[in-house]
């Protein structure tokens, strides 16, 4: 007859195992989550300058049908004939904070506003992000 063993056999795991999976887990959803706000904001930025981009094209445009019209009389409605194949209204975009961003067209290049201020958080305004990029 066999004598059962003296020490329990180990089953699961100990605290310490537990405590380092679980620090883990919260180190990569915090790593997770910074990246994926990173990766929106550089998304809303490029958004912002295609449909800017597509805007200071119709100007482009329109311009050079109205070589001595003055940009800033020219109105939405004229300035829509001239937007890009898939482009029907003037666009807006969404700031970094959430904010609606309206496009002023009556510059060139076009810019996007935040209330009354000019809006472009990358600090540069011919790198083509929140901007023209000329």
């Amino acid at each position: 007859m066999k004598t059962p063993p003296s020490h329990r056999l180990r089953s699961g795991f100990s605290l310490i195992e537990i405590s380092l999976v679980i620090g883990l887990l919260l180190g990569l959803a915090a790593f997770a989550t910074m990246n994926v706000t990173a990766v929106r904001d550089w998304q809303r930025g490029k958004d912002a300058a295609v449909s800017i981009q597509a805007v200071f094209s119709a100007q482009r445009a329109y311009m050079s049908d109205h070589p001595t019209a003055d940009i800033a009389d020219v109105s939405a409605a004229e300035l829509q004939a001239y937007l890009p194949e898939g482009w029907s209204s003037i666009p807006t975009a969404i700031s970094l904070t959430g904010e609606t961003l309206n496009l002023n067209h009556t510059v060139m290049p076009p810019q996007w506003r935040l209330g009354s201020t000019a809006y472009d958080p990358s600090g540069s305004g011919n790198d083509g992000l929140w901007d023209a990029g000329h």
